[in-house]
C-alpha cells in the first residue's frame, strides 16, 4: 500500500540476467539508473526473492504482475520457470504472466495451458519483439484457451527500440478484428499505444468494454499530452496501473505522479489497484495493508455512529452495497456484499466473489466531516455504480 491507496503494478519484468541479450541489460541501466535495481541480484544474475520482496514492500507495491517473454531475436528467453522462486517465496505479492510466440510454441493453445498451470493470471503477446501480428490465425488456439479460462490478453502496444523489433505490428487496431472472432476475451494494451497509437488505444478501451490500457512505459506527467483528443478523467477509469520495471525511475514515483494528474479519488483508486483486480484473475490486497487507508483521526464517524450506519446500510440497502461493490469495487463477479465499516475517507465491505470473501474498500471523493455526507456519498456511489453496470460509462461519443 502506497500513502493509504492498495497499489498492483501490472508490468514488471523480473528476469534472469544470463538469458537476455546485452540490449535488455542496457535499457535497465539507462531507464531505471535512478534506482539500484542491480542489487537485488546475485552474483549469479538471479534475482534474491528476500531482496526483491523487501524492495516491493518499500515502494508501497502489494501485488506486481510479473513477465516471462520467448523473444530470442530481441530481448531473449526469459522463461516462466524462472519466476518461480519469487512466486514461492510471496505467492501472494508476486503473479506470473504467461508469454507465446507462435514461431517458437507448437500447438500453441498446449503452451498457453502449461503456462497457465504456474498460476499465470493473463497472457502476454509480444508482436513487436516476436515479429507477428496479433491477428495471426496461429494465435486463435491461444485466444480459444484465454477466453475459456477467463484470463486476459495482454499486448505490447508500442514502439520498441530493441534491435530486432518490428514496430509495424505495435498497431493496436487488430484487437478489434480478434474481439469480432472472440467477444468474451479481455485484451490490455501494454503501454497504451506508446508512439503512433494513443488515440486508436484510446478509442478501443472506451468504446469496448473488454479492452484496457496499461500505462507501463509512459511518464505519467505527459499522459495529457498522449491522449489530448480525450477525456483524460474518463479513459482514466480503463487505466490499469504498470510501470515495465526495472526500465522504470520509480515504482512509487510512478504512482505518486499518477496521483499528481489531479484525479478524483475514486478514479485514482481504480487506476492503482481496483482495475487491476477487477481484469486479472484471482488478485487480492492483503487485508492487512488496508488498515493503512484509516485515518488516526475517525473525525465524526464513533463506533457507534459507524455501528448505526453499517447496520442501516446492510438492513436496508444490501442490493445497493452489492451494486457498489460490482461496478466500483473491481468484483463483477460478486454474489453478495456487506458493509464492514467507514472513516472519513471510505467505506468498506466483505463481498463474496468466486466463493470467497474478499475485503472491499472504495473512497469517498472527498474527506467527510460530518454524518449526513454519508448519505450523500453513499448515493452518489450508488447512482454511479448502477450507470457503470447499465453501460452508461465509458462510451465514446458519435458512431
Amino acid at each position: 500500500m502506497l500513502d493509504g491507496r492498495p497499489l498492483i503494478d501490472a508490468h514488471v519484468h523480473a528476469a534472469r540476467l544470463p538469458t537476455l541479450r546485452p540490449a535488455w541489460r542496457s535499457w535497465a541501466e539507462e531507464f531505471g539508473s535512478s534506482h539500484p535495481w542491480q542489487d537485488l541480484y546475485d552474483e549469479g544474475g538471479a534475482l534474491v526473492p528476500e531482496r526483491v520482496d523487501a524492495y516491493f514492500e518499500d515502494e508501497g507495491v502489494d501485488v506486481a504482475l510479473l513477465l516471462c517473454e520467448y523473444s530470442p531475436r530481441t530481448t531473449g528467453t526469459q522463461p516462466i520457470e524462472d519466476l518461480r522462486p519469487l512466486q514461492e517465496h510471496n505467492p501472494r505479492r508476486f503473479r506470473p504472466i504467461a508469454n507465446v510466440n507462435p514461431h517458437l510454441h507448437y500447438p500453441i493453445g498446449a503452451e498457453v495451458e502449461r503456462q497457465l498451470g504456474f498460476g499465470a493470471v493473463a497472457l502476454k503477446l509480444h508482436p513487436v519483439h516476436g515479429g507477428f501480428g496479433i491477428a495471426d490465425p496461429e494465435l486463435y488456439p491461444a485466444y480459444e484457451v484465454c477466453r475459456d479460462a477467463g484470463v486476459p490478453v495482454v499486448v505490447h502496444c508500442g514502439t520498441s527500440s530493441f534491435p530486432g523489433s518490428a514496430n509495424r505490428y505495435a498497431d493496436p487496431t487488430a484487437v478489434d478484428d480478434v474481439l469480432r472472432l472472440f467477444p468474451g476475451l479481455t485484451f490490455v494494451l501494454a503501454h497504451g499505444g506508446r508512439g503512433w497509437w494513443y488515440d486508436a488505444a484510446a478509442f478501443l478501451a472506451l468504446s469496448r468494454e473488454r479492452v484496457w490500457i496499461e500505462l507501463s512505459g509512459l511518464p505519467p506527467r505527459r499522459l495529457p499530452e498522449y491522449y489530448a483528443r480525450h477525456d483524460l478523467r474518463r479513459l482514466a477509469r480503463k487505466f490499469v496501473f504498470g510501470t515495465d520495471w526495472p526500465g522504470v525511475p520509480g515504482i512509487a514515483r510512478n504512482a505518486r505522479a499518477i496521483a499528481a494528474l489531479g484525479l478524483d479519488e475514486e478514479t485514482l483508486a481504480l487506476v492503482l489497484a481496483g482495475n487491476a483486480l477487477q481484469v486479472y484473475k484471482g488478485l487480492t490486497v492483503p487485508p492487512s495493508t488496508r488498515k493503512d487507508h484509516r485515518m488516526p483521526d475517525a473525525g465524526p464517524f464513533t463506533d457507534d455512529v459507524v455501528r448505526q450506519i453499517t447496520r442501516h446500510m446492510n438492513e436496508d440497502h444490501a442490493a445497493d452495497c452489492l451494486t457498489i461493490c460490482r461496478a466500483l469495487g473491481g468484483r463483477p463477479g460478486a454474489t453478495a456484499a456487506r458493509m464492514t465499516g467507514l472513516d472519513a475517507e471510505g467505506i468498506e465491505f466483505a463481498v463474496a466473489d468466486g466463493g470467497v470473501e474478499h475485503p472491499v474498500r472504495i473512497p469517498f471523493g472527498e474527506r467527510l466531516t460530518e454524518r449526513p455526507q454519508v448519505r450523500r456519498e453513499v448515493v452518489r456511489m450508488t447512482e454511479r455504480a448502477r450507470a457503470a453496470l447499465a453501460g452508461g460509462l465509458d462510451v465514446p461519443d458519435g458512431p
